[in-house]
C-alpha cells in the first residue's frame, strides 16, 4: 500500500511555487495601488503637474542654450587663432555670446523659482517674491510682484492688493500708494486684485517724487471670503540693473 505522506522534495517545490506567486502578487497590488493614487491626485487637482512641465521646458531650453553657448565659444577659439573674420562679424558673435549669457542667467532663475513653488510646502496665500529692476533714469523703475499659494491647493483664490513705497522727503516719513507713485490706470487696475490658482505675477511701472529716498516695499493682499485674513510681507527697497 503507497504511503499518503508527500515527498519532502514535492513539498518544497510546492512552497517555492506559493512564494513566487504570492510575491508575484504583492507586486501586481503595488502597481495597482499607485495607479489608483496617481489618477485620485489628478482628478481632485493635487498634482504639480502645471509647474514641473514649465520646470522641465526652462531645464531643455537652458540646455539648448548652453549647447548654442559652447558652438559660438568654439567658433571664437577659431576666429582668434585662424584670425579669418573681419572686425565686424567678430563683435556680433561676442556680443551673441553674451546675450547667450544673459538668457541662461533669467533661464536659471526661472528654473529656480518654478523649483521652488514646487518642493515648497507652505499653506495659504502668500508673496512669494518681489523685484525692482532700475529703470530709464534715477526716479524710474519695473515692479514685479509674484504671489503663490501651496501646488497641492484646489481652488482658485481671488481677493486685492496694496502696494505701498515708504521713504523719506526732507526728513519726513512718508508712504506713496499707487497714485503717487507714478503707475498709469491700466496697471492699477491689474496690480489692485489677483486670481489665480496656484501662482500670479504682477508687473507695474513706478515713477519716485524727485526727492523721495524709498527704503521698502509693503504688500498686503486681502483675500475674499468672511473668514479669510490678510497677508502682510515687507520687502526692502533693494534695486536689480535692468
Amino acid at each position: 500500500m503507497r504511503s499518503m505522506h508527500r515527498s519532502p522534495l514535492s513539498s518544497s517545490r510546492g512552497l517555492r511555487r506559493n512564494r513566487v506567486f504570492l510575491g508575484a502578487g504583492l507586486f501586481c497590488a503595488l502597481i495597482v495601488v499607485w495607479v489608483a493614487y496617481e489618477l485620485g491626485q489628478i482628478r481632485a487637482g493635487h498634482n504639480g503637474f502645471e509647474a514641473r512641465q514649465r520646470q522641465s521646458a526652462l531645464q531643455d531650453r537652458i540646455d539648448d542654450v548652453r549647447a548654442e553657448n559652447d558652438e559660438l565659444r568654439r567658433q571664437v577659439a577659431i576666429v582668434e587663432t585662424g584670425k579669418k573674420i573681419d572686425v565686424e562679424a567678430y563683435r556680433q558673435v561676442e556680443q551673441r555670446l553674451a546675450e547667450l549669457q544673459d538668457e541662461i542667467l533669467a533661464q536659471q532663475e526661472d528654473l529656480a523659482f518654478y523649483r521652488g513653488i514646487v518642493a515648497d510646502q507652505q499653506t495659504g496665500l502668500r508673496v512669494q517674491d518681489l523685484e525692482l529692476l532700475a529703470g530709464a533714469n534715477e526716479y524710474s523703475f519695473s515692479l514685479r510682484l509674484v504671489l503663490a499659494q501651496a501646488m497641492r491647493a484646489s481652488q482658485r483664490i481671488s481677493g486685492s492688493v496694496r502696494l505701498q513705497v515708504e521713504g523719506t522727503r526732507d526728513g519726513q516719513t512718508l508712504t506713496l500708494g499707487l497714485p503717487e507713485l507714478g503707475v498709469v490706470e491700466e496697471q492699477r487696475r491689474s496690480l489692485s486684485g489677483f486670481a489665480f490658482r496656484y501662482f500670479q505675477n504682477l508687473e507695474a511701472d513706478l515713477v519716485l517724487p524727485e526727492g523721495f529716498a524709498p527704503t521698502r516695499v509693503i504688500v498686503t493682499l486681502t483675500p475674499k471670503g468672511k473668514q479669510a485674513k490678510p497677508v502682510e510681507k515687507i520687502f526692502a527697497w533693494a534695486v536689480r540693473p535692468g
